[in-house]
């Protein structure tokens, strides 16, 4: 952590960041940038103005989440500090916790709700019950589509105060499966999933301390308008509006006008689209947008293919977008000056951006792999408990492919994140493996 901290110190600043910082201190003008990012922030700039605590803080969060989720598991002390290696070298975990980004801090939220949920499930103490759920609501409350990635937690923790039998628990005692326990199961589900959503739903509407209402402004437009793109360049049909262009809008001109990894690059000088096509064409942008997905719907989820291999590091050349080595002017007392250390490390970014340890997906491989041999080995248990982290990813992923705005790197920190614990969590023990028999358990 300190050696992260002082590559970017106080932290580079996108314009998401700069945002955020400037809702902070101003007040929350929209809640389509998670107000909860601005209202922590608010706390961290009392502390020590500027950047430097919520830097410190989402990186601690990231940090101090792999420890106490390896403690949970009782993974052992040089697992969890394999897992802390990689997450400081790999390009594509090092270089969003470089940046103030939301996604690093949701990421850290999600990891100790991991962690206590585990602890619930095995112990069933109400202040882990607590614990979990805090944790949970404040990654739900730092990304709007947060609550996708602790589904599989909420289902467990429903199925543990209902009496049902989970595989996480010291004491089986008492624990019964029968349609009253897995009815009432699914209330308690229902249950905690609106309360952390309504939560979400809440900090995002009505701003703190005058509970003013917000406008939700989503900014999908750049999605709808990626998506019409991609759909226009797999169908061979111009599906733009004329609005944004000028001239003939020919399929190699579309064809040079798709970037799935991200739809702002379409945007500028002629022949790239104009972005006042957005002003006052929400309507036709809606009604041409859904259109479009329903009746070229393989080419829809062709598009929306590409875009997730970007977002995995799937893609042939960089990973891309794995930070943003500046600091976004507009908000005072911001400022960093680089380093000799700042230097390298962005150099060093810069030129393993194509690497396989800078992939999503090579690390989700690897991941898997180690989870199907743990499974036909004494460590089966343990692979059993990774079912439920690896699960999340499995829903936030799901929800990810259709909503996407881009293919960053950062919008998948989380994702990359559990990917690193588990492989180093199930890292074949082989003399162990020789030593034991199928039927024990290292957990």
């Amino acid at each position: 952590m300190v050696f992260v901290s002082a590559v970017s110190w106080p932290g580079f600043m996108s314009f998401d960041s700069m945002y955020a910082l400037k809702q902070a201190r101003e007040g929350i003008e929209t809640g389509g940038y998670p107000p909860m990012v601005s209202y922590v922030w608010f706390l961290c700039d009392q502390l020590l103005a500027g950047q430097g605590g919520m830097f410190l803080l989402q990186n601690a969060l990231v940090f101090f989440g792999i420890v106490q989720l390896g403690r949970s598991l009782a993974i052992g002390p040089w697992r969890v500090a394999a897992a802390l290696g990689i997450v400081m070298l790999s390009p594509m975990t090092l270089g969003p916790m470089l940046v103030v980004w939301k996604d690093v801090a949701f990421a850290g939220w999600l990891l100790f709700g991991y962690a206590f949920t585990f602890d619930f499930l095995r112990q069933g103490k109400r202040r882990q019950l607590w614990a979990a759920l805090f944790f949970i609501t404040m990654a739900s409350c730092f990304r709007l589509n947060g609550i996708t990635a602790a589904i599989p937690a909420l289902a467990l923790i429903a199925c543990r105060i209902s009496g049902m039998k989970t595989p996480w628990q010291e004491d089986d005692e008492g624990a019964r499966i029968g349609w009253r326990n897995s009815g009432m199961a699914a209330g308690i589900f229902f249950a905690i999933t609106v309360f952390v959503f309504g939560c979400v739903v809440l900090s995002s509407t009505w701003r703190l301390p005058d509970l003013k209402k917000v406008n939700i402004a989503t900014g999908s437009g750049w999605t709808q308008l990626g998506d019409l793109i991609g759909i226009s360049a797999c169908a061979r049909r111009n599906l733009i509006p004329g609005d944004f262009y000028t001239g003939a809008m020919t399929m190699r001109r579309i064809q040079s006008l798709y970037f799935p990894e991200h739809s702002q690059r379409s945007f500028g000088a002629n022949p790239l689209l104009d972005e006042s096509g957005f002003s006052g064409n929400q309507a036709l942008i809606d009604a041409t947008v859904s259109h479009a997905r329903k009746k070229y719907w393989r080419c829809y989820l062709q598009h929306r293919v590409e875009v997730m291999k970007f977002a995995l590091g799937a893609n042939s050349g960089d990973v891309f977008y794995l930070t943003d080595p500046s600091v976004f002017p507009g908000v005072a007392g911001t400022e960093m000056t680089p380093t000799r250390l700042t230097e390298w490390v962005t150099t060093y970014l810069r030129s393993f951006a194509s690497a396989p340890w800078s992939r999503c997906i090579v690390f989700g491989a690897a991941a898997s792999l180690f989870w199907v041999l743990a499974f036909y080995s004494h460590r089966r248990r343990l692979a059993i408990l990774m079912l439920m982290p690896l699960a999340g990813t499995a829903t936030y992923l799901a929800a990810s492919f259709f909503i996407l705005p881009a293919a960053d790197a950062r919008y998948n920190f989380a994702v990359s994140i559990v990917f690193i614990f588990c492989l180093c969590a199930l890292w074949p023990d082989l003399l162990k493996a020789g030593r034991a028999g199928a039927g024990n358990s290292e957990y």
